[in-house]
């Protein structure tokens, strides 16, 4: 083989291994951003705050009722939602969305097994879809 051929293959070489090492960095970065984020942490806060409030308006529950929530952002909808649990129900988890209305409104409910009737679930009217 000629010298210039081989530093040739050896400079290309080089060349595709550094290509190869950046772009593996980058793309595991951007997959770690996207699979962490969270939303801004105000705007977590914020949608927790909005539940509560509405929670003591509208449906005349206090703050003292709920034992867990926390503020949550989905990526594929790129939106906020909230997760409830009610301290005379510490096993369900009810999921609760705004709508374009900005109104909350109850979209799951997260319980231990999953054959339950509906009816054991003493907070599933709260932010019901009116039909």
């Amino acid at each position: 083989m000629k010298p210039k051929a081989l530093i040739t293959a050896m400079c290309v070489s080089i060349a595709t291994v550094i290509l190869i090492l950046f772009m593996y960095d980058y793309l595991g970065r951007r997959a770690a951003d996207a699979l962490n984020s969270q939303g801004e942490g105000a705007e977590r806060l914020n949608i927790r705050q909005q539940f509560l409030q509405e929670l003591s308006s509208k449906e005349q529950l206090s703050q003292a009722s709920v034992q867990q929530i926390s503020g949550h952002y989905d990526v594929k909808v790129k939106d906020y939602y909230v997760k409830v649990t009610y301290k005379d129900e510490p096993d369900v988890v009810y999921v609760y969305d705004k709508n374009a209305k900005e109104v909350f409104v109850l979209t799951h409910i997260l319980a231990e097994g999953a054959s339950k009737p509906d009816d054991p679930f003493k907070h599933k009217h709260r932010f019901s879809p009116v039909p």
